[in-house]
């Protein structure tokens, strides 16, 4: 089933897209507004070259200067909950 989704709907689902799989309804009705909505598309692709770049840096500098251990760790955490802790 193929539904017609808003540009809301479809930031909350690529959002949702960059922490886990999508259902596969989702998926199809994101690809839709993505064909169609440039603005949407645009900020579909700005925040998977972000999550790139959060990746890299990360991969690059394992070390922070200027955090805490304590909060370098919630960073990790947070990273590899959102699956973004190393390269894919």
């Amino acid at each position: 089933m193929l539904r017609i989704i808003s540009c809301h709907q479809a930031t909350l689902l690529l959002e949702q897209r960059a922490d886990q799989a999508l259902p596969p309804v989702d998926r199809r009705s994101l690809w839709l507004h993505l064909r169609y909505c440039p603005y949407c598309s645009r900020y579909a692709r700005q925040t998977v070259l972000l999550a790139e770049l959060a990746r890299a840096a990360a991969v690059a500098r394992p070390e922070l200067p200027g955090l805490s251990a304590e909060a370098r760790q919630r960073l990790q955490e947070r990273l590899r909950e959102a699956g973004l802790d190393g390269p894919r």
